[in-house]
């Protein structure tokens, strides 16, 4: 059986005293290496309106810690309003501090868009997620030897802006891990969830688990190496929802998964391990 699902840090800023953040916008953003201008703007055309609560531009990691049933405070961790949580930073893509190449990063997009899903999903502590740059990566003997890499540069060094294409993802070498459909969607998810508590808890032994966030959302992931096919109790009133993960609810229609749930609360659930996101998520803002 394997142990590790997913990957996680925890870490802890004087901020999280007083996050400055809008009640119920519980998930904050790090631009690494952007442009003060390009920050502005980002607040002002993507973040704001999609749910983010906030932007930070650095953090210390502290602790690497395993993701199971009772993670969070039932692990001996600080309380949850004292604990800002995070799956990577721009230290530990790199290779340094905690944790090392267990890390889980972008260069790993699938297991990637799971680890901050489930971080999303759970209501332990204040989350960020990470907005990165891709750079040169060579890894040799378990080292990144460019690691020292900076952000996209002009020819005189200074930094490019990030330009923001069609479909809403940057381009130019910028990652923008929160433009991602899967992540500013679990945004969303974790505004609609605030306050609920942690329930309904079901997994397989292995890597598939499930769990509601009261009787407003629901994740189920499926990390094994086989197909998950289970009726499962999402805690959610009766009706079909728009899975978020593999689309969106736009003008009553949904373009990814329908998901029926029953007036027992319980629905049914088939997720391929060939999956590119081989998890669902739904939520009360999601029902059709």
């Amino acid at each position: 059986m394997k142990l590790l699902i997913l990957a996680a840090l925890l870490g802890l800023s004087l901020a999280q005293f007083n996050p400055n953040t809008r009640d119920g916008k519980t998930a904050i953003v790090h631009l690494f290496e952007w442009r003060w201008a390009d920050i502005a703007a980002e607040c002002e055309r993507y973040l704001g309106p999609n749910g983010f609560g906030g932007v930070q531009v650095f953090l210390n990691a502290a602790l690497y810690v395993f993701m199971i049933k009772n993670w969070g405070e039932g692990w001996g961790f600080m309380s949850s309003d004292k604990s800002l949580v995070f799956v990577d930073n721009h230290d530990n893509q790199r290779g340094h501090g905690a944790g090392g190449a267990s890390i889980v990063t972008f260069w790993d997009a699938r297991l990637y868009k799971m680890a901050v899903a489930f971080m999303l999903a759970h209501p332990y502590g204040f989350t960020r997620v990470m907005s990165s740059y891709r750079w040169d990566r060579n890894i040799v003997n378990g080292v990144d030897q460019n690691d020292w890499q900076g952000p996209p540069s002009n020819g005189d060094g200074s930094t490019k802006p990030v330009p923001i294409n069609p479909d809403s993802t940057c381009g130019d070498g910028w990652v923008c891990e929160h433009r991602w459909r899967q992540i500013k969607n679990m945004v969303a998810f974790r505004n609609v969830v605030n306050g609920q508590a942690f329930s309904n808890w079901w997994d397989n032994g292995d890597n598939q688990i499930s769990f509601s966030r009261g009787n407003k959302g629901f994740l189920v992931i499926n990390n094994d190496d086989w197909e998950l096919n289970e009726t499962l109790n999402t805690g959610l009133p009766g009706g079909t929802y728009c899975d978020v993960i593999s689309g969106q609810k736009e003008s009553g229609r949904c373009t990814g998964k329908e998901v029926v749930v029953g007036g027992d609360g319980r629905a049914s659930f088939r997720i391929s391990n060939q999956e590119e996101d081989p998890f669902i998520a739904i939520h009360a803002d999601s029902k059709l």
